[in-house]
């Protein structure tokens, strides 16, 4: 590697570019990385079996700019990028991580920013920062970030202007209420060893295996989050969470994952409150797709779980919405049968473990 690509700080980063199909973007991709002012250790690009030539693009560029990038590829396609993110991160030398989607660009200062974070607070295993969406700077870059924006819970315990700490249940809270909310990877930078502790990246997670990876990071030593967007999201017709209903079943299945193991935290009636939120939203995204029947029948039980007026059930049902919400995916891939059940079988488990919570808490004064 050239050596003006190389990071002369004392905490060396990695960065993951995990690819396929990439040629509309991935050069500009690649630059962004390349331009930052702490400059990565090392670059890291695993190529899951291209079938365009975007491939020997990045071969004639990473000749053209001095070889900054180390080049992996796959056998064959891996379905997602779930396992090519595995392989990387497991070829990486360095002990921070951080990785870039091929269709995404860092700030220039996405690193640096991270890299006084971790100063900050050392024993931090992830560093969380937000995103903007790539052609308006000035929206955050998923609905759920916005959500997150307005939420003020999480910035109770401040370490430094503008960034916060928040202890394990608060980290776990925050991903149930607000979903991914660092809008993906690029919002991360994380221990090597805590991926290698939590088992890599969940390769069966097509869709949410972010946000099955962040849940597992809060949960394993809490978050540290920078209020700040470092990166910039590009929007278009081949992001993998254009298959949303997809996206809400794997994110119900991490939470009850999560929650086999902390039970605990549904003893909170404001995180019982958010995790009902979760599976109405759900709900909405499977009546929308035309399986009423499935989608309010989660939304009326979880309604009548959480102790919300028929009236107060009517309105999160949303009905008149449905055809509004139906043609905000029109473009998306429509969820196939085994999709539906599998919301309907994690949506059913975490009612009840929500009632089992309920059924076995001391009364209220």
């Amino acid at each position: 590697m050239s050596e003006k690509f190389v990071n002369d700080s004392a905490i060396p980063i990695s960065v993951i570019v995990p690819h396929y199909n990439g040629a509309p973007f991935v050069l500009e991709t690649l630059q962004s990385i390349l331009n930052q002012s702490s400059p990565a250790t090392e670059i890291v690009l695993v190529d899951d079996h291209s079938s365009d030539d975007s491939l020997a693009q990045v071969r004639r560029w990473n000749d053209e700019n001095g070889s900054p990038v180390r080049i992996l590829s796959t056998e064959h396609n891996s379905g997602g990028p779930s396992r090519p993110t595995n392989l990387g991160i497991k070829a990486a030398n360095s002990p921070w991580i951080a990785v870039l989607d091929q269709d995404d660009l860092f700030l220039t200062d996405r690193l640096q920013k991270a890299l006084t974070a971790i100063s900050l607070y050392p024993q931090a295993d992830c560093i969380v920062s937000r995103g903007n969406v790539l052609h308006s700077p000035e929206k955050p870059a998923t609905i759920g970030q916005g959500r997150f924006l307005r939420d003020r819970r999480w910035r109770r315990n401040p370490i430094a202007a503008g960034t916060y700490r928040l202890n394990s249940d608060e980290a776990i809270a925050t991903c149930v209420r607000h979903g991914m909310f660092a809008a993906g990877y690029p919002g991360l930078v994380f221990r090597r060893d805590a991926w290698e502790a939590i088992g890599g990246v969940r390769e069966d997670f097509i869709v949410a295996s972010d946000f099955h990876f962040l849940l597992a990071l809060a949960a394993r030593s809490g978050l540290v989050v920078i209020d700040e967007p470092l990166y910039k999201r590009r929007v278009h017709g081949q992001n993998l969470s254009n298959r949303s209903t997809l996206g809400f079943a794997e994110v119900l299945q991490a939470i009850a994952e999560r929650l086999r193991e902390r039970p605990e935290l549904l003893a909170d009636a404001d995180f019982q409150s958010a995790l009902a939120w979760r599976i109405i939203e759900s709900g909405w995204n499977v009546a929308a797709f035309g399986r009423m029947d499935v989608g309010m029948g989660l939304i009326r039980q979880t309604a009548k779980l959480a102790g919300w007026t028929p009236r107060r059930a009517a309105q999160l049902a949303a009905t008149p919405l449905m055809p509004v919400y139906r043609r905000l995916f029109m473009s998306r891939t429509d969820p196939t049968p085994e999709v539906i059940g599998l919301v309907e079988r994690y949506a059913g488990e975490l009612l009840e473990m929500m009632a089992s919570a309920d059924s076995t808490a001391e009364p209220r004064e």
